[in-house]
């Protein structure tokens, strides 16, 4: 589990961010900004593959300067920085591998490539953390805000097949989807840690797009594909365990949400026990029934952590997940976030989807969040 201080020094580097920057779901901006982020179309299964991040990585000093694909493609249709603000020249500046899965990089352009040595740095060293996986005298890169932003490339890709199936929407949620196909106006509720906060979303340091963090796309589509009014009650904070959610619920309820999206995890896997993470969910959701039967939840199970972080150990996220899974019922949902950062980290690198390098989403992973979360009540168009 974290320690307080850790997470206090989390919450901190990030708090600012958070307490001067809003974004709604009816903002304009955003709006118009929705047709280009394709959140009804799931990465994880779409024939198409819209703006996948990758950092630029040489591995070697000879080697050759690659960005990776998390699925094999038939064809690059568009090559950009994440900022939208310089595009490549496929075939010149960069070209498919022929694995499929790699492009190959000749001009990088604006974008400013790492190496092995900038991801593994020395004890005390700034823009760091401690405690690397074996390794305690290294310490891994830590860079919120635009620092990962700034190097990564979107790759947008013909798939040369599908490997995942498209879900089809959840039976679970029988009240939010009629809800949502009459057109009603209803209010969403958040409970979550700093990812749920937007962290490190562009919008949040106000760089190019401009793209908010996973809450509000959630509520904006909704609102633009349904023409429901849905009004957003996100009481993330960063730092935040399930059992803060538990101590926050009062103040959630009081806002009278008919649905509920319940996001924890990322601090609540050091702990390394699934069990004692049910318990709490399922009192969260007991809580709220007992309150108001009416209520849906929807409890997302997080992205995955740096395998190279001992606070994020790999092996227990999909445990967290799984008892996520044993409390769904009618009126209770998972989103499966975890499943969709396992299918991108078979040949993705952690970088690759990290907006701080350890435990955070850059956009693209806020949007993989957010296709996630809307699967589950609106069809593919």
């Amino acid at each position: 589990m974290l320690s307080t201080r850790l997470r206090r020094g989390l919450a901190l580097i990030t708090a600012a961010w958070c307490l001067t920057t809003s974004i709604h779901a009816d903002d304009k901006s955003l709006a118009a900004l929705l047709p280009e982020l394709h959140l009804l179309e799931p990465a994880t299964s779409s024939p198409i593959v819209y703006r996948e991040s990758s950092i630029l990585l040489k591995t070697a000093a000879d080697g050759p300067l690659v960005a990776r694909l998390a699925f094999p493609a038939d064809e690059i249709i568009e090559v950009a920085a994440a900022t939208r603000q310089h595009k490549f020249v496929i075939g010149s500046d960069c070209k498919l591998g022929d694995d499929k899965r790699t492009l190959v990089f000749s001009n990088p352009g604006v974008i400013a490539p790492l190496s092995n040595a900038d991801l593994y740095l020395p004890k005390d060293a700034p823009h760091s953390y401690r405690h690397r996986v074996g390794n305690p005298e290294q310490n891994l890169l830590y860079r919120p805000g635009k620092w990962f932003h700034e190097r990564n490339v979107e790759i947008t890709y013909h798939r040369s097949l599908t490997t995942q199936q498209e879900a089809p929407v959840s039976d679970l949620l029988p009240k939010t989807i009629a809800r949502l196909k009459a057109g009603e106006a209803f209010t969403l509720g958040v409970s979550g840690d700093s990812i749920s906060t937007g962290l490190d979303a562009s919008g949040l340091f106000q760089a190019p797009p401009l793209q908010p963090g996973y809450p509000d796309l959630v509520a904006a589509q909704l609102q633009a594909t349904c023409g429901s009014k849905v009004t957003l009650k996100n009481r993330a904070v960063s730092g935040w365990s399930i059992v803060n959610g538990l101590n926050d619920l009062d103040k959630l309820l009081a806002e009278k949400p008919q649905l509920i999206i319940v996001a924890y995890g990322m601090n609540d896997v050091g702990r390394r026990h699934p069990e004692w993470f049910r318990e709490q969910t399922k009192a969260f959701i007991d809580r709220v029934h007992a309150a108001d039967s009416t209520i849906e939840l929807i409890l997302v199970a997080p992205m995955l952590g740096n395998s190279e972080w001992v606070h994020t150990p790999r092996d227990m996220f999909a445990k967290y997940r799984d008892q996520l899974r044993s409390l769904t019922s009618p009126g209770v949902a998972l989103a499966d976030v975890t499943l969709a950062w396992e299918l991108m980290l078979k040949h993705k690198h952690d970088l690759d989807l990290t907006g701080n390098g350890l435990n955070h989403p850059n956009d693209f992973g806020h949007r993989l969040y957010a296709q996630t979360v809307l699967s589950l009540v609106l069809k593919r168009p």
